[in-house]
């Protein structure tokens, strides 16, 4: 087993590479590199890419996670059904192992892409909260407009077989859960929310989240972004866009961040989120009833979205 880093990327399929990437500037990716047939968006960090795109029938095709080194690659690859480690023709270059999830979903584990320049970070005010204050003789003035996403945050796929794909993500990837949710018994896990393992490093709640569907099938890609600000203007922009809203605004129980879901032209729930909760490989998991999987603290409910 080797234990990925974090989640790079999220690849999908569409018929219109035009309309995609209009919606997703306006959600807040750029354009990092385009050819007739790819559409390869990126978020304001170091990443060349956040989300990928190719020319064909809508399909979420599956997901990128880094490697901590490149011999982690070629341990992955002595493994059964993975393929050998290969260079990657994409902006960046890099090389990567491939292998495909039981729900039929392309699991790519990548290292050694290049890095690009940061963008600077608009509408980037700090905060004063009650005591702890640190914002003085500035004043908060915010620009309308898309929001700016800093990364891929999290990927949350529905599963055939939740033991399976569980079993799978855990013993090729090293996940680790954060919070799990049964039905019936406490024995009876249906749900998890992993996180990748960084030792005694504070990651992100979940990088990844297997819910029992019954079928495969994206659940959402999720998108951080700097602050509650930064949620309602991208909130505002998106609607005065007329795109679809599913749910938000409000604050989840389970990771606590505060969240904003939208849908992309070909179906697919894309997440604004910020505000999540950090943990290490020495934090509890926690064990929930079902019921609150996506229970909120505040705002709208689960039985409100789409």
């Amino acid at each position: 087993m080797i234990k990925v880093d974090d989640v790079v990327y999220a690849t999908f399929r569409a018929p219109d590479l035009d309309r995609m990437e209009n919606f997703l500037v306006d959600f807040g990716l750029m354009r990092a590199h385009r050819t007739e047939s790819h559409l390869y968006m990126r978020a304001c960090g170091r990443d060349q890419y956040a989300h990928i795109t190719e020319l064909g029938d809508p399909a979420f095709v599956g997901m990128g996670f880094r490697a901590k080194s490149e011999k982690d690659l070629f341990t992955l690859a002595d493994k059964e059904g993975c393929s050998s480690v290969a260079q990657l023709d994409r902006p960046g270059g890099g090389k990567y192992v491939q292998l495909t999830d039981p729900n039929g979903f392309k699991v790519e584990v990548v290292h050694g892409i290049d890095t690009v320049k940061p963008l600077e970070l608009k509408n980037n005010y700090k905060f004063n909260f009650g005591n702890d204050t640190e914002r003085y003789n500035e004043f908060i003035r915010l620009k309308k407009g898309p929001t700016q996403c800093l990364r891929l945050g999290h990927v949350v796929i529905g599963v055939s077989d939740f033991k399976e794909s569980n079993k799978f993500y855990k013993s090729n990837f090293g996940f680790l859960d954060s919070d799990v949710c049964y039905e019936g018994d406490k024995e009876n896990v249906i749900l998890a929310f992993n996180r990748v393992d960084r030792g005694k490093e504070y990651v992100d709640h979940h990088t990844l989240l297997t819910a029992p569907t019954g079928k495969p099938e994206l659940g959402h890609i999720a998108f951080e972004v700097q602050d509650i600000n930064a949620i309602y203007l991208g909130h505002e922009h998106l609607h005065s866009k007329g795109y679809d809203h599913s749910w938000g605004v409000g604050r989840h129980i389970l990771g606590s961040q505060i969240f904003d879901y939208w849908f992309d032209p070909f179906g697919n729930r894309v997440e604004h989120w910020t505000d999540g909760d950090l943990l290490n490989n020495s934090s509890p998991t926690g064990v929930h009833p079902y019921s609150s999987r996506f229970a909120t603290q505040w705002g709208v409910t689960e039985d409100s979205r789409k």
